[in-house]
């Protein structure tokens, strides 16, 4: 069957056409005997059935659509077809991407809060950063100073036991420089027990002054007596835990 697109006319025209053609063929064949060779023979026409064409609607594609369509799906080393409406379109990692709840949001009142309170929470977190950073250190620093106390403490402790510390500070003497007391230790004895032998002999010296010196027992100017020297007694190594 034949399609035709056109109008009838130019459907009527062309099968005149084949009809005049085929007529002239067959008249030649007549004319000419056996001698000449006929050609193929045209089918013969049957009713030609119109068919109108569709419209870009409803092929649901314009041209343009139908050639960028054919752009994007040709091969062999092609540049790839963009598509005009991308150049336009800012990919989702770019900086200038904005969704369209950003784009059509116009609440610039709240916009303006939340950046106010953004920035008030960063410079909380910093505060607050700053205040745990301290608070740290601070207790860093005392637990030094407890560990510091405790090893000072133990250091005492083996210094009184072992007593080094003690005989640094021991003086000389075995008597206390002020009160003149005696040292409550067997140096102190031993110096008691020497001071009272020098306070005997002492005592037993001046009685002895006193007789050779006056034996009468009274002064010879006044006439009064004389009170004698008292004597002390030996002292003995027992009573000074000697």
């Amino acid at each position: 069957d034949l399609i035709a697109s056109g109008h009838d006319s130019r459907v009527e025209g062309l099968a005149a056409r084949h009809l005049g053609t085929r007529c002239v063929r067959e008249r030649g064949a007549r004319c000419g005997g056996g001698m000449s060779r006929a050609g193929p023979s045209n089918p013969e026409i049957t009713s030609v059935r119109n068919i109108a064409p569709k419209s870009r609607d409803e092929r649901g594609q314009t041209r343009d659509e139908v050639e960028k369509g054919r752009l994007m799906a040709r091969t062999g080393g092609f540049q790839r077809y963009t598509d005009p409406s991308e150049v336009l379109t800012q990919p989702p990692d770019s900086l200038g991407y904005a969704d369209d709840l950003d784009r059509f949001n116009r609440d610039t009142v709240g916009a303006e809060k939340m950046r106010r309170d953004a920035a008030y929470a960063r410079k909380e977190m910093i505060y607050y950063a700053r205040r745990t950073e301290r608070s740290d250190a601070e207790e860093e620093r005392w637990k030094q100073v407890e560990t510091e106390y405790a090893q000072d403490e133990q250091s005492l402790a083996v210094m009184r036991e072992d007593g080094e510390k003690a005989r640094r500070n021991k003086p000389s003497v075995p008597y206390h420089l002020l009160s003149m007391q005696y040292a409550e230790d067997p140096e102190g004895e031993k110096l008691r027990y020497e001071d009272d032998g020098t306070k005997f002999r002492a005592s037993h010296r001046a009685a002895n002054l006193q007789n050779k010196d006056n034996a009468t027992g009274f002064n010879p100017i006044t006439g009064e007596q004389i009170s004698a020297v008292n004597t002390l007694g030996r002292p003995r190594r027992e009573d000074y835990g000697m």
